[in-house]
């Protein structure tokens, strides 16, 4: 049952969207309206959206205020700056287009202000944003603050649990190693170094993509030239973003020291930051997890630790420990592939404690028939109930030889049937265990209060790069890495649940960057009617209007396309996270989250 707390944080979440994204589109259009009406204008229809209108009301001024069914953007009709009617939707009479033909026209200074105050009134809006971001401050993980490698694992994962090779690792760069900049361009901090590279246009002469790193290491500087590889991100459209395989250095102290663990018999205490391990510098919790698995059972370590300012070296006895649960995996004859199940503890624990539910934990076929959905139930075999994994090893390897066996799954309420090949066998696998001192890290986070120029000037170079990067024939960011209204006000909705400041961050990011790509010398953008507006002052005339509207339209067209496919893209990512977030549900049950190091086991 949903808890009162879940309800209010969602509720919450959704107002935060409607409040920050529609109120970022209404800020801008409202910038347009008071222009207008400033400069004596018509203002025939003020709307938020596009398309049919859901409601109106006629106010006093003769102006229609509506809001309307397709909501990412709106509009002021202004029809002495521009006839958009086929974009915004117009449902003037015959006298009404009379008397809009009647009209005076615009003069230059009048569609330049009021096409730039749509802009002027984003940039206010992101002002008084970041001035409450730079009150409030927001919270930053501290190991994205700095630019030192803390890890360099030897293989990527993509979204399909495909491992590709690290080209950090595969060109040598280390722990400990500073990144000085990427591609020429400095870093100050590691989402800068992410960011860079996922947006990286350079080529080698086969074609492949490259980035030329510069490094710092031991006081020296030198190059390093790599291939990032292509990392699939979202399963569902495919996306693609550039990336080395290189994780933050991170301050590795002492949270909690876990009972009857090796930390706790080695004196380890909860503040104590974790720095070496046999004389060897730590910046990571994955470098040190790497160096204990390579030692051997019942061997000593000495773990260097800084505790009050004085480093001191403790001895300790790392124990393997049960890591995972048991799954029991399903291997079909061939190369046709396994399919492996887990046990995982029920939601309700409350009302029975030890209940499991088999669910699909992982499916490597190529057989179409056989994709199994991940996190999909197991209850029968054979129209046999199956609970445990003991009862499906029993029933593979006692039938599978003979004939086909029949699996009975349930997912999301939907019941469906596979068969497993004849051939098939079972076996248990058990428990995957690692090498463990027995502590947890403290959650390093600070609170940044960067100014407003700092906001602006990070803003400001993020949308420019990306949009030179969207531009750039040579880079892998496409028009399917747009992201539209649906992308936004999930960020907004995600960045609720965690901080208010994060979405406060965010809007001065959509607030500047809507007054940048608006600026765009574009037809149906405020940039496109300031550049006719110059071109007009220029010839002394005004634009014949037949090549006007034709421009207008065709433009309109393409804009309303590419707004539809944003939108399409933006469900089907939604889609692919959801698909992902259910298997990462499942990998959490694989892992057990109780770790114990009790002295019998």
């Amino acid at each position: 049952m949903t808890s009162y707390s879940e309800i209010f944080s969602n509720t919450w979440a959704i107002i935060l969207v409607l409040l920050f994204f529609g109120g970022s589109i209404f800020v801008h259009e409202f910038g347009h309206f008071l222009a207008a009406k400033a400069r004596g204008l018509k203002v025939l229809r003020f709307s938020i959206g596009f398309g049919p209108k859901i409601f109106a009301w006629e106010g006093r001024d003769g102006c229609k205020y509506m809001v309307s069914l397709l909501p990412f953007g709106g509009y002021v009709a202004l029809p002495q700056l521009a006839d958009m009617g086929a974009l915004e939707g117009g449902d003037e009479s015959e006298g009404e287009m009379d008397e809009l033909k009647n009209l005076p026209k615009a003069s230059v200074s009048d569609k330049i202000i009021v096409s730039a105050a749509g802009a002027f009134f984003n940039v206010l809006f992101a002002g008084v944003l970041a001035a409450i971001v730079w009150a409030i401050g927001i919270p930053e993980s501290q190991a994205y603050k700095t630019t030192t490698v803390g890890y360099v694992p030897e293989k990527i994962t993509d979204a399909d649990g495909t491992e590709i090779k690290s080209p950090a690792f595969e060109s040598g760069i280390k722990p400990g190693d500073r990144i000085v900049s990427i591609d020429g361009g400095e870093v100050d901090n590691f989402m800068q170094i992410i960011e860079r590279v996922a947006i990286g246009s350079g080529r080698d002469k086969n074609g492949k993509p490259s980035a030329a790193i510069k490094i710092e290491r031991n006081g020296k500087i030198f190059d390093v030239n790599l291939s990032p590889v292509l990392v699939k991100t979202n399963t569902a459209t495919g996306d693609r973003i550039r990336m080395i395989g290189v994780s933050p250095a991170m301050q590795m102290k002492v949270g909690k020291v876990m009972d009857n663990s090796p930390a706790e018999e080695a004196g380890i205490k909860e503040g104590d930051e974790v720095v070496a391990i046999n004389g060897r510098k730590l910046y990571s919790n994955q470098q040190l997890s790497d160096i204990l698995n390579k030692l051997e059972s019942g061997e000593e370590a000495t773990v260097g630790i800084m505790r009050n300012g004085e480093k001191i070296d403790l001895k300790v006895f790392p124990r393997q420990v049960k890591l995972t649960r048991s799954l029991c995996r399903l291997t079909m004859p061939g190369k046709d592939g396994e399919i492996s199940i887990i046990a995982a503890p029920t939601p309700d624990e409350k009302k029975a404690p030890d209940a499991v539910a088999l669910k699909v934990f992982e499916v490597k076929t190529a057989n179409f028939t056989l994709k199994i959905p991940v996190g999909s139930v197991l209850y029968e075999m054979d129209d046999k109930p199956v609970k445990s994994l003991s009862d499906v090893n029993t029933i593979v390897n006692a039938i599978s030889s003979k004939a086909h066996i029949k699996m009975s799954f349930v997912k999301d309420g939907i019941f469906k049937d596979y068969w497993l090949p004849r051939g098939s066998s079972s076996r248990i696998v058990p428990p995957e265990t690692k090498m463990m001192l027995g502590y947890m890290l403290e959650n390093a986070t600070v609170v940044n209060h960067p100014d407003i120029i700092e906001q602006f000037t990070d803003s400001i170079e993020r949308t420019y790069n990306a949009l030179s990067s969207l531009l750039n024939p040579k880079s892998d960011i496409g028009i399917s890495s747009l992201a539209g209204p649906v992308d936004i006000g999930r960020v907004i909705y995600k960045l609720s649940l965690s901080d208010f400041s994060l979405v406060l961050s965010f809007a001065v990011l959509l607030n500047i960057n809507l007054a940048f790509l608006n600026m765009l010398p574009i037809p149906v953008l405020d940039g496109g009617h300031i550049l006719f507006a110059v071109i007009e002052k220029l010839r002394g005339k005004p634009l014949p209007p037949a090549f006007f509207a034709a421009i207008q339209g065709g433009f309109s067209l393409l804009f309303i396309s590419l707004m539809v496919y944003v939108v399409y893209i933006g469900f089907a990512r939604w889609k692919g996270d959801s698909d992902m977030a259910a298997a990462d549900e499942i990998q959490s049950a694989y892992y057990i989250k109780d770790i114990s190091f009790k002295n019998h086991e």
